[in-house]
């Protein structure tokens, strides 16, 4: 991973332009500048700004160039859709949220989190177009993702711009942060999941329990 002030004095004589050019690059090659860590150099890109005006079309240039980037992911599932069995490894990848969102429709709302945290956004993208969510409702609700993606990453390098080194800690620590966090809500989305199809796991369960007490007794007797 790039150190964090290298890289805002990489972007900083042209901050404008590569807040256009590298989110469809990140999204590429995302392992080699993460998305995190380009947010937080854009805020404090913005916050170190001559004037307001400059920071704002920073800020703007990322969101504008974050939501044409997620278009396109999402218009290459809808491509994919009817020739996803070609591609057994994207199909694989692809499965676990494809069904959420076709057994759920409100599972739509994942996109936020997936967005705002590394939560595989990547697949969220490309599977709201596979199960062909309607372009509306998906541009509606990723635009809401990215301007908490904002407020999160960029918003934090904002906050701490006037100390690089004390950033570069918090960024590292808000990474293993969002992590347990994402840990976290996996835990609650499957502990309310469960609770919700207790009507069809309840019954098997009493009767695996009433033959496992049998089976106790019969080898307690013989």
């Amino acid at each position: 991973m790039p150190n964090l002030p290298d890289l805002i004095s990489w972007i900083e004589p042209h901050a404008i332009l590569l807040a256009l050019v590298l989110p469809p690059l990140i999204r590429v090659v995302g392992h080699w500048i993460p998305e995190e860590l380009f947010m937080v150099s854009m805020g404090v890109l913005a916050a170190r700004s001559p004037t307001a005006g400059t920071a704002a079309l920073i800020l703007g240039a990322v969101v504008l160039s974050q939501f044409v980037t997620d278009q396109v992911v999402y218009l290459g599932g809808r491509w994919l859709r009817p020739r996803l069995g070609r591609f057994p490894r994207i199909e694989a990848r692809l499965a676990s949220v494809t069904n959420r969102l076709t057994e759920t429709p409100g599972a739509i709302l994942g996109l936020v989190p997936a967005r705002v945290l590394p939560l595989g956004r990547g697949a969220w993208l490309a599977a709201c177009g596979v199960v062909r969510v309607g372009w509306m409702r998906f541009a509606a609700i990723d635009l809401a993702a990215l301007i908490v993606h904002l407020v999160v990453w960029s918003g934090l390098g904002w906050w701490l711009a006037g100390d690089l080194g004390r950033l570069a800690a918090s960024a590292d620590a808000g990474r293993v942060a969002g992590v347990w966090l994402a840990a976290a809500l996996l835990t609650v989305i499957s502990t309310v999941v469960l609770w919700r199809s207790r009507q069809s796991w309840q019954p098997r369960t009493v009767r695996t329990v009433r033959r496992a007490g049998r089976s106790l007794r019969w080898f307690g007797r013989s």
